[in-house]
């Protein structure tokens, strides 16, 4: 089996590792053991896709479960095995191997986008750390619960703009 530059291969490592990662630390093992178990559930996976003696419904369900039996198989044992860290960069991910993400819209777009006022107004409570009452006085709002008012309807003007860009990027 070819597995460099496998799609789905790239997608198990992004999906799975990370999970038995950690569920191998919060069973009480250490890094190099998930790494170790994670490979040798890769391995007990792509062995079972090859014989397609059953099919596998969930693949990263099904890696999450192997590791889990070898993980607790080996801490039940207490086998010590050796650290491959000296092998590291035998094993290691390169650097390249996954696509950089797309630069996303930098934050002060966002703000820009909001308005004038809204600028204005984020701007004097975060960065200038102005109280409401000095912000409704500077910005000429009639009363402090007015600028705290208007204040929200900033935040979920720029917050609607981040989860349209978010459903855009999820529907690419």
């Amino acid at each position: 089996m070819l597995i460099h530059h496998n799609a789905q291969f790239e997608a198990i490592y992004k999906d799975s590792l990370p999970r038995v990662a950690r569920m191998v630390h919060q069973m009480g093992g250490h890094p190099d053991m998930a790494k170790d178990i994670f490979h040798d559930a890769v391995i007990i996976w792509m062995e079972k896709k090859q014989a397609s003696s059953h099919t596998i419904t969930s693949d990263t369900a099904y890696i999450q479960g192997i590791a889990r039996i070898l993980c607790i198989r080996r801490l039940k044992d207490g086998h010590h095995y050796l650290s491959i860290d000296a092998d590291d960069d035998h094993y290691a991910v390169p650097a390249d191997f996954y696509e950089t993400p797309a630069v996303r819209k930098p934050v002060i777009d966002y703000l820009k986008s909001a308005g004038r006022k809204c600028l204005q107004l984020l701007q004097a409570f975060y960065y200038d750390k102005l109280s409401m009452a000095e912000i409704a006085s500077s910005l000429q709002y009639k009363t402090q619960h007015v600028a705290t008012v208007q204040k929200y309807k900033c935040l979920e003007k720029i917050r609607e703009q981040v989860k349209q860009v978010d459903y855009e990027e999820a529907a690419l």
